[in-house]
């Protein structure tokens, strides 16, 4: 290898005793012989790991023979460094604190990276959750929406059918952008047909956001939904069937 390269083990970067030895001008044999010698020192401590410096490990010959090695993690590298002098010193601690500072550097931007992906895809989680709950929320109100014109259609009194009524439109969830925005009484008028009638409609067209929010025809404020020149025009594309069935409801 021209070039001496970091290797990962369990995650944390290592040098390979070998490119350590290059890197030194040292014979491997000598510098695993002065591995050991310094393993056998830590040893003698017991607040000492070893392992903290230097990693058992081999290497296949070109023969296919298995052969031992070291992996010298940066305290493994420094602790080589400080026994040595003079330029060759020098220049081996230029070049591993470059090494493991490059990696260091090149791991932040991969876990940047990461976090930016793991932040986007639950983004993406929270926005669907969103988009599930407005649907559900939708879906309830404009069953009870629903249910509350089946008893305005069945009181025989005016003042309690107007307030079911009133309700109801309040219940239904219909989508809005745009600057003018009409509220279903006006475009009701327009057509000749009942407010109510509007809403179901717009619900049955599918022009209203869910309650509270705005969407691509419309949008709610104080409980009242409005809808845009796009959901407008919509509803009169739809004209002949809404004041045909205005009668069923």
């Amino acid at each position: 290898m021209n070039e001496p390269q970091l290797l990962n083990f369990h995650g944390e970067p290592a040098l390979d005793s070998r490119e350590v030895a290059k890197m030194i001008g040292k014979r491997h044999g000598h510098l695993m012989r002065d591995i050991r010698c310094y393993i056998n020192d830590m040893e003698e401590s017991p607040k000492m790991d070893s392992r903290q410096f230097f990693i058992e490990s081999n290497y296949e010959s070109s023969q296919g023979k298995l052969l031992p090695c070291y992996l010298l993690t940066k305290m493994g590298c420094e602790f080589v460094a400080n026994k040595m002098t003079g330029k060759k010193g020098t220049l081996f601690t230029a070049q591993y604190v470059s090494l493991f500072n490059e990696y260091q550097e090149e791991h932040k931007a991969i876990e940047a990276h990461m976090i930016s992906d793991e932040i986007a895809l639950r983004n993406r989680e929270l926005s669907f959750k969103e988009r599930w709950l407005g649907e559900m929320e939708a879906q309830n109100a404009n069953k009870r929406a629903e249910l509350l014109i089946k008893l305005a259609n069945h009181s025989t009194k005016a003042p309690l059918r107007n307030d079911l009524l009133n309700e109801a439109m309040n219940q239904l969830i219909l989508p809005v952008v745009g600057e003018k925005a009409f509220p279903a009484g006006v475009i009701a008028d327009e057509l000749g047909v009942s407010a109510y009638t509007i809403g179901i409609w717009g619900q049955r067209l599918g022009l209203k956001a869910p309650h509270g929010m705005r969407g691509p025809y419309g949008y709610w404020k104080n409980n009242q939904y409005f809808y845009n020149e796009q959901g407008v025009q919509v509803l009169l594309d739809h004209k002949d069937e809404i004041t045909y069935g205005d009668s069923d409801f």
